[in-house]
Parts: structure tokens; C-alpha cells; sequence
């Protein structure tokens, strides 16, 4: 089974530039790992949002990958997550079930 992991920050008023230049470096990270990656930016409905797309294999090998990176951060990642914090305001995750056919 392979699942569609969206997470959507809406960013600071003015700050969209400033967090999708973050969120192109995780992006790319993921893609090194080899995770289809994709990033969206709004045309209608809310303003200044950006998402990030993700297809995993695994929920529980996904989480534990999470934890682990979280945890063993070096201070230039710690600096670009609280930079992409400092410029998002919120932020929510939707989880799909890929369905292939």
C-alpha cells in the first residue's frame, strides 16, 4: 500500500518567498532519499500557502524517520527548520491511501 502525505503551512504575510526557498532544500532532501516529491503554491482560496507532497511506502517507517531526524539535527538544519517556523504561521497534514488501478 502506498499513501500521499500533504503537509500545508500558510506562511507570514510577505514571508512565501522567504519559506519556499527552505522548502525547495527539504524537498530536495526527500527526492534524495528517493520519495516522489512535489511542491505547490496557492492560485486561489487561502493566500500564502505552500504544500509539500510526499508518496511513502510505509507510515510507521516514515515516522520513525521523522523522529530520528528530528533528533540528530546538525545546527544548519536546526537554523532552516526555525527559519521555515519563523516564516509559516500554521500549518496542517492530510494523509491519503494511493489507490492504483
Amino acid at each position: 500500500m502506498k499513501y500521499a502525505l500533504r503537509n500545508t503551512w500558510i506562511c507570514q504575510r510577505g514571508k512565501s518567498p522567504e519559506a519556499m526557498a527552505g522548502f525547495k532544500v527539504v524537498a530536495e532532501s526527500y527526492r534524495g532519499m528517493g520519495l516522489p516529491t512535489r511542491l505547490y503554491v496557492d492560485i486561489s482560496g487561502d493566500m500564502d500557502v505552500i504544500a509539500l507532497e510526499l508518496e511513502i511506502d510505509s507510515l510507521d517507517g516514515y515516522f520513525k524517520d521523522q523522529r530520528a531526524f528530528y533528533a540528530g539535527m546538525d545546527d544548519a538544519t536546526k537554523g532552516l527548520v526555525d527559519g521555515l517556523n519563523e516564516n509559516t504561521s500554521s500549518g496542517s497534514r492530510v494523509l491519503y491511501e494511493i489507490v492504483e488501478f
